[in-house]
């Protein structure tokens, strides 16, 4: 008999299928669930919205942010705050909907989690000084074959609806890495080792990165390390998931 897991995770990938395959012929329907928008509602409807793993307090997320980081990379530097939105959870709704905004053209969701950050941020006092809205970049190639940095869309959202300025261009990614997805915490070290670089910009004393998706924190504390070598002596995260276990 096939182990009960098995068969979940075969279902929830034909589910995700067909959720995007909807998607694609009927844009106004839910990223997460399938069922139809009503007209207010964008790319995920209200009750989809609702069932995530929010973080309702901006000190708890940056505290969970901190307590990854320093399980993880405890000689690391710390950021200066952390915004981030959700709980990361696999096989639920948030993880369908950032899966359709990374790697199936659902670029709307950008816009959506974009000015769910910037509401945060704009009520948060540590960001009066940000001088500089940054995204981890993607390496050229991954561009070239997504389209689009889905973390850079969500950094301008940020930028425009806070009137900061979004800078694409402070550091670089000089390395082609694979994914991060179902690497060990160790292999995910490796992975991004070397992977930026200073792009030779002045960098502002406070920089506000942003990043989709945070599991054990490796692609930021490796951006992190050369905003800080560049001239950064503060640095906040804007994220929209954090996997907290």
């Amino acid at each position: 008999m096939e182990p009960r897991h098995s068969v979940s995770r075969v279902h929830n990938s034909g589910l995700m299928m067909i959720q995007e395959l909807l998607h694609l012929v009927y844009p106004r329907v839910c990223v997460s669930c399938g069922t139809l928008l009503q007209q207010q509602e964008q790319s995920i409807c209200t009750t989809c919205l609702r069932s995530f793993d929010a973080f309702h307090d901006a000190a708890a997320s940056g505290d969970a942010v901190r307590e990854v980081l320093r399980r993880h990379y405890p000689s690391a530097p710390l950021p200066a705050a952390a915004t981030v939105l959700y709980r990361f959870h696999r096989d639920d709704g948030l993880q369908t909907a950032l899966h359709a905004m990374k790697y199936r053209g659902v670029f709307q969701l950008c816009n959506l989690f974009g000015a769910l950050l910037a509401t945060k941020i704009a009520g948060d006092s540590s960001a009066e000084d940000i001088g500089a809205v940054v995204a981890v970049p993607l390496h050229k190639l991954k561009k070239i074959s997504r389209t689009y940095n889905q973390s850079e869309l969500i950094a301008r959202v940020i930028g425009r609806q806070c009137r900061l300025a979004v800078e694409s261009r402070l550091i670089g990614r000089t390395k082609y890495t694979v994914s991060q997805t179902g690497l060990s915490a160790k292999e995910r070290r490796t992975n991004v080792i070397d992977a930026f670089s200073p792009a030779g910009k002045p960098v502002p004393a406070h920089v506000l990165l942003v990043d989709d998706v945070m599991t054990t924190g490796s692609t930021v504390a490796a951006a992190m390390d050369v905003l800080a070598q560049c001239g950064a002596q503060k640095i906040s995260l804007a994220i929209v998931a954090l996997a907290t276990s």
